[in-house]
């Protein structure tokens, strides 16, 4: 993507996003503009594209158990209408 759209689209997430904070802070996973996102009061964790497929065997190891033991967590917290998470 170009750095025009990449900023277009942050500010397109700071915008929709506002609304939703618990707290200060928001989580965005990304690989670039810390700045802007210092700004918002966004954390970023940046991974270099390099290592993303490295990390790929993670999603079936480890982070598989996690999300579906997540999922069972949110199912049970929208059953007691409890919806924001």
């Amino acid at each position: 993507t170009t750095n025009k759209l990449r900023v277009a689209w942050l500010e397109h997430f700071i915008k929709y996003t506002s609304s939703r904070i618990v707290g200060a802070r928001r989580l965005l996973i990304l690989d670039s503009y810390k700045k802007l996102c210092r700004e918002s009061n966004i954390y970023t964790l940046c991974m270099p594209p390099y290592l993303l497929h490295l990390l790929q065997p993670l999603n079936v190891g480890c982070f598989s158990p996690l999300k579906r033991a997540y999922r069972r967590q949110i199912k049970s917290l929208i059953r007691s209408h409890i919806n924001h998470v």
